[in-house]
């Protein structure tokens, strides 16, 4: 396990180094971006390859457990209860011969050894008849005076199970049950022993076995518990590792970008001015300072953006001729995290969208504060249509809004051009 996570660790401290060798020595924006992809897959391949190795060097060593693991359950359980049968039924014939005063092992012994060792194929998915078909078959065996022997070992192991794979109520159910019925028979021999003793046996072959069973019921939750521990502190340092590599890169184009059309705009306004041009230099640099920057809040954690910076959006979006407005129905008033950070979201998404597609001239976002939800609404007068095929901005769009429990439509606009429209539901501040 360690050898697999200081592998996985020296590869990322190789990998972070060869990607800020590649970044440092190949300054292209373009050339960085277009190796994104092959990086992030390979992080999601590796993300995964962590978590199967942390799940396969947590497997039981022992033979036994892993034999259980492969099999289906039923078939386990029963291959199990033959073997138990055949070891009690071969101990019971030595058994038999010491004990020259009881009741010699016939055709009727031998069915209720072996009807009892087989009821202990049902011990995990029918615990209850399994106790009792074994605690039965095993009092009425003794009662006709056949030999004592490994006969109790059936309702241990029954009573066991019952205690390690079923809740805590069920095995002291179970347990009560069978010493209830083992205190009374225990009365019924021909030379009864006292309440004591009868106590004590009780204690030996019934709540010993339940005992046991809880432990490792208790043993088994903790060691689930861990497993999913150290899974998910694995999983969490991979994506941490391919979140820092997902900085390294894009960060790094995203400065040059900005450093780049700061250059052309510090050289163009020393020569001709082009105000269109100054115009979509500046929403360049701009826009890259801001993904920059929300891309170092996102690797922090925190919240990055909301509607309070909608009025920066709209602004940097008004480029090449595209003129946004932005309007607000209702009274403005805090929203939880993960609605306002999805609202702006969408209403960013929505406006690329317009920039890249609709070849509009005015796009209008409406924010309307309700008493219970939140509704946001872009329209724009370009050419409208369908949506296209191969896109991915409506389905982020559309799966935000789900993970908030919210609705949302887009399509053709009634007159023209084409409309977002997102409900976002929330509880009001008093109700919270």
């Amino acid at each position: 396990m360690r050898y697999i996570q200081r592998l996985a660790e020296s590869r990322g401290r190789r990998r972070l180094a060869s990607v800020s060798a590649a970044t440092a020595a190949d300054s292209r924006p373009r050339d960085l971006l277009s190796r994104l992809p092959g990086r992030l897959s390979r992080g999601r391949r590796r993300l995964a390859s962590v978590s199967a190795a942390t799940a396969a060097d947590s497997r039981p060593r022992d033979l036994l457990s892993r034999l259980a693991g492969r099999l289906h359950p039923l078939l386990f359980d029963t291959m199990f209860a033959v073997l138990v049968t055949v070891a009690v039924m071969a101990g019971s014939i030595p058994a038999g011969h010491e004990q020259a005063d009881m009741r010699p092992l016939d055709l009727q012994a031998w069915a209720l050894l072996a009807v009892a060792g087989l009821s202990l194929s049902l011990r995990r998915r029918l615990p209850w008849l399994a106790v009792v078909t074994t605690f039965g078959l095993t009092m009425t065996y003794v009662y006709l005076h056949y030999p004592y022997g490994p006969v109790f070992l059936y309702s241990m192991i029954a009573v066991y199970s019952a205690a390690a794979w079923r809740s805590t109520a069920y095995a002291l159910t179970m347990g009560a049950l069978t010493i209830g019925g083992h205190l009374p028979w225990s009365w019924l021999e021909y030379e009864p022993d006292s309440l004591a003793f009868s106590l004590f046996t009780a204690s030996v072959w019934l709540v010993s076995p339940i005992a046991v069973g809880m432990a490792v019921k208790a043993r088994r939750e903790a060691d689930a518990r861990a497993l999913l521990q150290e899974r998910r502190r694995h999983v969490s340092e991979e994506r941490l590792r391919l979140a820092q590599e997902v900085h390294d890169t894009v960060g790094h184009s995203l400065a040059i970008i900005s450093a780049n059309a700061g250059a052309a705009l510090h050289v163009l306004t020393r020569t001709t001015p082009h105000p269109q041009l100054e115009e979509s230099l500046r929403a360049i640099r701009t826009a890259s300072g801001s993904a920059l920057d929300e891309l170092r809040a996102v690797l922090a954690a925190r919240p990055s953006k909301g509607l309070a910076s909608l009025p920066d959006l709209v602004a940097a979006t008004n480029v090449n001729g595209l003129h946004v407005c932005m309007s607000t129905v209702g009274s403005p008033r805090p929203l939880p995290d993960p609605l306002d950070l999805a609202a702006y979201r969408i209403v960013q998404e929505s406006l690329a969208n317009v920039v890249r597609h609709a070849k509009a001239q005015h796009a209008t976002v409406t924010v309307a504060f309700e008493p219970s939800q939140l509704t946001l609404r872009v329209t724009d007068d370009g050419v409208g249509g369908p949506p296209g095929p191969g896109g991915t901005g409506l389905a982020s769009m559309r799966t935000r809004t789900t993970k908030l429990s919210g609705t949302f439509s887009a399509g053709p606009a009634p007159d023209r051009g084409f409309e977002v429209r997102a409900v976002l539901p929330y509880e009001p501040a008093g109700t919270q």
